[in-house]
């Protein structure tokens, strides 16, 4: 079954959903199609299901994080529109929600870029001609190409990648069955880069409770000030705007730190307009106000955290008591295999338990009395002093931050960040006197300095004792996976190569070599992502990646700007179209979604894709349990029975939350994941978040510094050429790219914009609404300028995310840098610097 076309009469973008028959499609659908001003109506009156409109459960489960539940409502097999859900499981309605991208799923569904049937490449990549090919056929070129990739250049050179397009569990990014098909054939998973640098410098001292984590928001209230560094919740996360509303309205002081007035900043009872990258400083500076008067809690320092360890001059490793001549201490402990939806653990059996041998070797202290001994034996640790070790000098952790922190005090911090020195002090004061929330949002952390941002703030509750209890903690607060899920399922093996960061891939597809050695890739499977849009420096990731693959396929329901360089294209199902659950939630729930439609089109769900690849691939039987028998598998876990959550029991209840008490409080009663079990602001043993053999300052990576970011800063190596920071901003009108092309939205969001201060747009003759050109060495964007006096002046800022058909030229991720912090390894979307000039179509 195919209609082969040539290059030059082939099926464009245009023409493919032209002859297809698509738009007429929609036009039929569109009689059940809600209006912009019917998506807006109030849907509290009118809910239940009638003969002629049924109801099911859903989830939006975009990278929002909301997850918020829908009412998806269904006549004649055909969605026509979408409301608000309550859930069962959380108190008093406190996240019953929907957003206008909620209510807008059914353009998502039926609009006329909807990927309906697979599609080969006949063009130049990038050129949209395809041909309309069977899933037989799809499927037979794909097995036959990867077989004989294999065959030639090992196994590891077919590869697959991910976005965060679908927040399911068995059909999105939580999903193990990607491992149980690509580690059955040895392939290479690539792992996205992004948002990582907050939670690389917050667990490194606290241990690993998922990526991002913070009190529960409806904790928000029971702080005094709510501290929030870099972000704009009112439109990236809006699902956690109501919990600061209610916060301030029961007398919690908001206190928003962010270069620019944004719409939070504007609600805020106290705004710092800090410059971009040099948050670290602005918290080392507040510290050093806590020391310099006095106001540290050294209770907490003391029995808490590894304040009193004392750490070796000559190795910048704690002493230990064995230096002491102390035997370590050997434990057996029982480790369950059942493990959170962001495990890395693929090998062992499902539901296996085994007996973990543990060395205790204690850190060494001062006792009061001037001693040295276990930590953990320690009466009342000294804070301070030193202590000499067969000629080695030992400092305590706790001096050794204090040395750091004398660098900044208010008067030379504000040279760096441009808070006023009596601004420091102040926010140190309201940071001491608790109970106190840091949020951290997504501004600090994208720079190649966020790190060392997110460790200097985790430090500060360290010395506030401001961590583990209602009011009262630090984090990032998006999504957090719920615990006790089981990453290990039925034909899980382990993968026989390393996971690679994305931001290795560029060089290893120039070099073939991964830390020296031979490793060519030249197959890459991407599903649930668009990295073609939202991967930084998309001209070198065209050039260096898509550039060097012989086999490029994509499946995804809509299409992107990474359908259009696909060889083969296949057309996923929309969440609505599956059953699922989410287990990646901001509402701490399992969140059960329902299969409201039959997939339309030809297009089918990523594991049932799976299915077929492995079938195609020899292995028909590796994929072989139901959708609820796989559910099972990961849900009915021994931790998750003792809270009655069961498979059963979550499609029964539509959402049950995961903690056995609300609000919940990660690191509760000070209990931290690290060996010591206490807070280690000193990290002893500085590792990389992924492994190619890069270079770090071991002694950098101690303790939480200030340093000057890559490239988005005066009298930065491109400071000579291009005088403005580019920003960027999380829109209420998308997830990413995704909704970009969604109609409804559009209305209220048309194009791409630049936002800049009035005096830098005068002293480049730019005036409001006129298109300029943003550019530098990487790229170059055109959008439309809007004149905002909420900009810092020096800086832009534009909302991320625009496919690269709705720009008159160029797109925003080919001016993003591509170089990244070894240790974090994180994509640093705001460290860059660029020029602004009229554009001059033509």
């Amino acid at each position: 079954m195919s209609e082969t076309k040539s290059p030059h009469a082939g099926l464009t973008r245009r023409s493919f959903l032209k002859t297809t028959g698509l738009a007429a499609g929609t036009v039929a659908v569109a009689g059940t199609t809600p209006t912009l001003q019917a998506l807006a109506a109030d849907y509290e009156a009118g809910q239940k299901a009638t003969d002629e409109e049924q109801i099911f459960c859903g989830v939006c489960r975009g990278n929002c994080s909301g997850t918020c539940k829908l009412n998806i409502h269904v006549r004649d097999n055909k969605v026509v529109k979408t409301s608000k859900r309550k859930f069962n499981s959380y108190p008093n309605g406190e996240i019953d929600r929907i957003c206008l991208r909620g209510l807008s799923h059914p353009y998502n569904i039926y609009g006329p870029n909807r990927v309906q049937y697979p599609m080969r490449r006949v063009g130049e990549r990038g050129s949209g001609e395809w041909e309309r090919i069977s899933w037989d056929e799809a499927l037979n070129e794909i097995s036959e190409r990867w077989q004989k990739i294999r065959e030639e250049y090992g196994d590891q050179a077919i590869a697959y990648t991910r976005g965060s397009g679908n927040m399911g569990t068995i059909s999105g990014v939580a999903s193990p069955m990607f491992n149980v098909f690509f580690n059955k054939i040895n392939a290479t998973q690539i792992k996205i880069a992004r948002d990582q640098a907050n939670t690389r410098g917050i667990n490194r001292v606290v241990g690993n409770l998922g990526d991002w984590v913070l009190n529960d928001p409806s904790d928000f209230k029971n702080s005094k000030t709510l501290f929030v560094w870099g972000a704009n919740i009112t439109d990236a996360q809006m699902h956690d705007w109501h919990f600061i509303v209610e916060a301030q309205e029961t007398g919690t002081k908001l206190v928003v730190i962010d270069p620019v007035l944004t719409q939070l900043a504007a609600k805020a009872d106290k705004w710092v307009p800090v410059r971009p990258a040099t948050d670290a400083a602005l918290a080392l500076s507040m510290m050093y106000v806590m020391v310099n008067e006095d106001l540290v809690n050294k209770p907490f320092l003391k029995q808490h955290t590894c304040a009193p360890f004392l750490v070796r001059s000559d190795t910048g490793k704690f002493l230990r008591m064995s230096d002491l001549g102390v035997e370590p201490q050997v434990v057996e402990t029982q480790r369950d295999q059942v493990s959170s939806a962001s495990s890395s653990n693929k090998g062992a059996a499902v539901g296996q338990s085994s007996t973990v041998t543990k060395t205790i070797d204690q850190p060494a202290v001062l006792d009061s009395d001037g001693k040295a001994v276990g930590a953990d034996e320690a009466a009342d640790p000294l804070l301070n002093g030193t202590y000499d070790f067969n000629g080695i000098a030992c400092r305590t952790a706790y001096d050794l931050l204090v040395e750091d922190i004398m660098d900044y005090a208010p008067e030379a911090a504000s040279e760096i960040c441009d808070v006023p020195a009596d601004t420091i002090v102040e926010l140190a004061h309201m940071a001491i006197d608790g109970p106190c929330i840091h949020r951290l949002g997504w501004g600090s952390n994208s720079y190649t300095n966020g790190v060392h941002a997110a460790h200097a703030n985790i430090t500060m509750a360290a010395l506030t004792g401001q961590i583990g209890y209602s009011g009262a903690g630090t984090g990032i607060g998006d999504f957090k996976p719920c615990w006790g899920i089981n990453a290990l399922v039925k034909g899980m093996t382990a993968a026989k190569y390393p996971m690679i960061s994305a931001l290795f891939l560029p060089e290893i597809m120039r070099t073939g070599k991964y830390k020296g050695k031979d490793y060519p890739i030249k197959s890459l499977y991407i599903y649930s992502g668009n990295p073609m849009c939202n991967q930084v420096n998309t001209n070198e990731y065209l050039r260096d990646i898509v550039g060097n693959l012989d086999f490029l396929v994509v499946a995804d329901y809509t299409f992107t700007d990474t359908v259009k360089y696909a060889d083969i294209v296949l057309p996923a199902a929309h969440w609505f179209e599956q059953q699922d659950v989410v287990a990646i939630s901001a509402t701490q729930c399992f969140i059960y979604s329902e299969k409201a439609i039959e997939p339309l089109y030809e297009s089918k769900s990523d594991i049932d894709i799976l299915r077929l690849f492995a079938e195609k691939m020899g292995h028909p039987d590796l994929l072989s349990l139901t959708d609820d028998e796989y559910m099972a598998q990961v849900i009915d876990t021994p931790s998750l029975a003792k809270l009655g959550i069961t498979w059963e029991n979550i499609k029964e209840n539509e959402d049950m939350y995961w903690y056995p008490d609300k609000p919940w409080i990660p690191w509760e009663n000070a209990q931290f994941k690290t060996d010591s079990g206490r807070m280690e602001f000193y990290v002893e043993n500085p590792t990389v978040q992924f492994d190619m053999g890069q270079e770090f300052d071991v002694d950098r990576e101690h303790l939480p510094h200030y340093f000057d970011p890559a490239e988005a800063y005066e009298g930065s190596p491109e400071w000579s050429k291009y005088k403005l920071i580019l920003l960027s901003e999380r829109p209420r009108f998308r997830v990413h790219s995704m909704w970009s092309d969604n109609q409804y939205l559009r209305e209220l969001d048309p194009e791409p914009t630049i936002k800049m201060n009035p005096v830098d747009a005068r002293e480049r003759g730019i005036a409001d609404g006129s298109y300029v050109e943003v550019f530098n060495d990487r790229g170059h964007c055109v959008a439309k300028a809007v004149l905002n006096e909420g900009i810092r002046p020096g800086c832009t800022v534009y909302p991320k995310s625009w496919q690269q058909n709705q720009f008159k030229a160029g797109s925003w991720s080919e001016l993003l840098t591509s170089v990244y912090d070894p240790v974090g390894v994180n994509e640093s979307y705001f460290d860059n610097l660029v020029e602004v000039r009229v554009w001059n179509e033509g």
